[in-house]
């Protein structure tokens, strides 16, 4: 689960074959709460699926719609941040993927 602000999201596996179907790795479905992950990726895959689709969810709910790079950079950094301070087992999640 990943906190952000006062949302809870919940990670969860996506099958290849709903992978397939979605033509996609990773989903962040705000209706439910949720984002899923492709099943059996390269750790370094999940991990870069992982933040893409936290990412997702920063614009989804912090209501930024940032444009160009300094803005986008800015936003990115500081709500990675957030997360990170109310999450801080997701260090643990990057060090598995990356050891």
């Amino acid at each position: 689960m990943i906190k952000y602000k006062n949302f809870k999201v919940k990670i969860r596996k996506l099958t290849i074959k709903q992978a397939k179907l979605e033509n996609a790795y990773g989903l962040y479905i705000p209706q439910k709460s949720a984002i899923y992950i492709q099943q059996n990726l390269s750790p370094k895959n999940y991990l870069d699926v992982l933040f893409h689709e936290i990412f997702h969810m920063i614009l989804d709910k912090s209501g930024e719609k940032p444009t160009g790079e300094e803005k986008t950079a800015n936003l990115i950094g500081t709500e990675f941040s957030k997360i990170f301070f109310q999450n801080p087992k997701l260090i643990n999640v990057i060090k598995n993927c990356t050891t």
